[in-house]
């Protein structure tokens, strides 16, 4: 695996590979009778929760729309869930509580340095399991174990996908990038945009750096401004509540460039801090679109949520949720069973259809890869639209 480990995580990878003999747990094995419970170690309060809450609501639908229609196996699903309050220690601790609660399948939140904890305790008790949407190439077999996966697009998919689109699509040379340093996520995001960048003939004119938590750009949008040339695009990769503190100061600033970003933007709190003012010319790889022209099923879940919770989904992390537990349902039937092993090669190499695309994982032996394609909206009056779907020609080696 291409050296992607940062200073952040080299510690939290070190103790996954060198972590003690598997304990088995009185949840590794499928019980014949009640429902089969699928634990929830995911992040309800901080800033992750605007990742996690979304797919865990959908996810909440899924299960009740499967169990009205009789089930997996014969046995209701069922979701436990605790907070793991954006603290990976949290995250580990309540994931081995929901185990130890009869959990027989794990669902990690939507990052690899908060949800790897959870994933790390699945493959300790033999159990699968899967992130809603962590994309970090991090987040596969070869660091978190062999019954480990994620709904998600690699990072590689998803900048490769934003450089093609602004190359070939709108015709942009020239590029900056402005890179969060916080997280494997943001960090990775951000190197594979650079290199797909370069790699189909673009120019990478600035890179920047910011730390989560400033909640200031001003210094960086300077920097741009004393270029000899203003950029076709920057690419920021980031957080909320930081992705929008950094887009405001470059607008601020006089920046009139496009901006783009990660599926890290596509939350509701980013639409509405931009607003109508400040949010146009931005650019979003992400996961899927809210909104008909992603296919007649997302019409159908648009519907079915907005009947469940009163309101309709704001971003595609909902559907994420829900693709989650129909991936879940599928291979369980063809496993015939939740005990990890035989689930987890149910899984592998099969084409799960979902609101999010269709999905192929490779075998544990080269790392889960998912195969998927990007989906890429543009901010038009603060407002995502839908501008088209994009699996790109290449992409940087894992």
């Amino acid at each position: 695996m291409k050296a992607l480990f940062r200073p952040a995580v080299v510690s939290l990878v070190l103790a996954l590979l060198l972590s003690a003999p598997f304990a088995m747990s009185q949840s590794t094995v499928a019980q014949d009778e009640g429902p089969i419970l699928i634990g929830a170690p995911v992040n309800l309060t901080d800033w992750m929760a605007a990742y996690d809450v979304p797919p865990l609501e959908g996810a909440k639908l899924a299960v009740k729309q499967i169990n009205a229609n009789g089930g997996v196996l014969g046995r209701e699903l069922q979701i436990i869930e605790l907070d793991g309050k954006t603290d990976p220690a949290t995250v580990g601790n309540v994931a081995r509580e929901l185990i130890s609660q009869g959990a027989e399948i794990i669902l990690a939140p939507c990052d690899f340095d908060y949800g790897a904890p959870a994933s790390q305790a699945a493959q300790e008790a033999g159990l699968v399991g899967i992130s809603f949407c962590a994309s970090s190439p991090l987040f596969g077999s070869a660091t978190l174990g062999d019954k480990q996966f994620t709904l998600s697009m690699w990072n590689q998919t998803m900048s490769a996908a934003a450089a093609q689109f602004g190359i070939q699509e709108q015709g942009w040379t020239t590029a900056a990038t402005i890179i969060d340093q916080a997280t494997e996520y943001t960090q990775s995001l951000g190197d594979y945009f650079v290199e797909t960048w370069s790699h189909l003939g673009g120019e990478v004119v600035s890179e920047d750096t910011y730390q989560q938590g400033d909640m200031t750009a001003s210094a960086q949008a300077q920097r741009i401004l004393g270029l000899d040339e203003q950029p076709d695009v920057i690419f920021v990769s980031s957080n909320m509540p930081d992705y929008a503190a950094i887009i405001a100061d470059l607008r601020s600033a006089g920046i009139e460039s496009a901006i783009m970003g990660g599926d890290a933007m596509d939350t509701e709190e980013f639409y509405e801090a931009l607003g109508a003012d400040l949010g146009n010319n931005i650019f979003i790889s992400t996961h899927s679109f809210i909104g008909a022209e992603a296919g007649p099923e997302m019409e159908q879940f648009i519907a079915d949520f907005e009947a469940e919770y009163g309101r309709p989904p704001g971003v595609s992390f909902a559907a994420m949720g829900w693709d989650v537990i129909h991936v879940l349902a599928a291979a369980i039937e063809a496993a015939g069973t939740t005990e990890g092993a035989a689930l987890a090669a149910a899984m592998v190499n099969t084409e799960f259809p979902g609101l999010s695309g269709n999905l192929t994982w490779s075998d544990a032996e080269s790392g889960h890869i998912p195969q998927k394609e990007a989906f890429i909206l543009e901010i038009v009056d603060g407002a995502p639209t839908f501008v088209m779907r994009l699996k790109p020609e290449w992409q940087p080696e894992t």
